[in-house]
């Protein structure tokens, strides 16, 4: 009701409001997934540090940070389902600490790593594709997916829904109609 409210008052001052158009995975002439351009813009889902997936002893701390693109969001929440055409990013970041004026605590800092994980009915047989976009020389503008066998297999196994890691993504779950 609020955003119906706050559409109405900007449409009153003579303002336009952009839809919230849904940005869907694109393809190139190769068959690789285009990187998003707008990611940085997408609705925060949920954060983690030195969170790992394999066994044994585990790597530097990283921050990760999850986006959601925002009309899969606002589709969740209203049906708590991911619909066809849902991406999440993954961002991982450095640790970063010791930084004036902060006297105690960390941050996330240095960009490490991109990564994507899409829903998308449309191509072969796995509904989920998870794409790295880092490249030696900085992101990549597009890319392959994962062997089904790495993302996919741990995804389809342990994911609290649907392929997604809810359980780590405190926001997302809260917007969950279903809790």
């Amino acid at each position: 009701m609020r955003t119906v409210i706050a559409v109405l008052g900007l449409a009153l001052a003579g303002l336009t409001v952009a839809a919230d158009e849904p940005v869907v995975p694109k393809y190139d002439s190769e068959g690789r997934l285009v990187r998003p351009e707008v990611y940085a813009e997408w609705t925060l889902a949920g954060t983690a540090l030195g969170l790992g997936y394999d066994e044994g002893p585990g790597g530097q701390e990283v921050f990760h940070n999850v986006l959601i693109e925002p009309s899969a969001y606002h589709h969740f929440a209203e049906t708590g389902e991911f619909r066809d055409g849902t991406m999440l990013a993954l961002l991982l970041h450095e640790v970063g600490e010791n930084v004036m004026p902060a006297r105690a605590g960390q941050f996330a800092d240095g960009f490490r790593a991109f990564e994507l994980a899409v829903k998308d009915s449309s191509r072969e047989a796995e509904t989920w594709k998870y794409y790295n976009f880092s490249g030696p020389q900085g992101l990549l503008p597009s890319a392959r997916p994962f062997p089904a066998r790495t993302c996919h297999a741990c995804h389809a196994e342990h994911a609290a829904r649907d392929n997604v890691f809810l359980q780590f993504y405190s926001l997302l779950r809260a917007a969950d109609p279903a809790r």
